[in-house]
């Protein structure tokens, strides 16, 4: 007769195996998608190559398009994990604490984590959400804004769940909007700012962030 591995052992070590493996995925594909957006911040999108980005990274070319399809998918990728990140964080906060402190802490919660925050001053040239969203390819656009809306929705079925409204409540919807209007006022002011000027030098987007997100907390627009 011939002896057969006991199944459950097999199956954990294969689990483990696995288990690494997808870790070791992950933490290439983030450092890819880090180096990207660092050398987007320097020298901006359009002169940013795929060359580059593999230097940055140290990796070999083939190994980003294991990852990464286009360079677009390396920026979408890195975007796409910072909404992820700030709405787990916002998530994290009080259900009835005013939006722009649940806002200005889950900013300081990211930035603790090692997502700096960045002033005109630290970044003389756009990031490209900031040089994009609305004036890019439409396929850049419409991926982020898709993003933010599965945002909003995961903030508005969150302050359903552990709010106290009404069904229909309208206040669940003005949640998560205000959320995301924080964070896209703040791109645009970013936005006119590199074009004609007007913020100041030493103001960073985490701090432009916060006081929009005040703003509409405290009703002073």
């Amino acid at each position: 007769m011939i002896a057969r591995p006991y199944a459950g052992s097999v199956s954990s070590a294969a689990g483990d195996v696995s288990t690494r493996q997808e870790r070791r995925k992950a933490q290439t594909r983030a450092k890819i998608a880090a180096a990207a957006n660092e050398l987007f911040a320097e020298r901006g999108y359009a002169a940013t190559s795929m060359d580059d980005i593999a230097e940055r990274a140290d990796v070999a070319m083939r190994t980003i398009y294991l990852h990464f399809e286009s360079k677009a998918a390396v920026l979408l990728a890195y975007t796409d994990d910072w909404i992820v990140a700030f709405t787990d964080a916002v998530l994290a906060r009080p259900v009835d604490e005013p939006v722009g402190a649940a806002v200005e802490a889950a900013l300081r919660q990211l930035q603790a984590a090692g997502r700096s925050a960045r002033s005109l001053a630290e970044a003389p040239t756009a990031h490209p959400v900031i040089e994009l969203l609305g004036s890019g390819p439409v396929d850049i656009s419409g991926h982020i804004l898709h993003t933010w809306t599965a945002a909003q929705d995961r903030i508005a079925a969150d302050a359903v769940q552990r709010g106290d409204y009404p069904p229909g409540a309208l206040e669940p919807r003005a949640r998560a909007a205000a959320v995301f209007a924080s964070w896209v006022g703040t791109v645009l002011a970013f936005r006119d700012a590199y074009v004609g000027g007007g913020l100041a030098d030493d103001l960073s987007d985490h701090d432009a962030g916060a006081r929009i997100a005040r703003m509409f907390s405290q009703g002073s627009l």
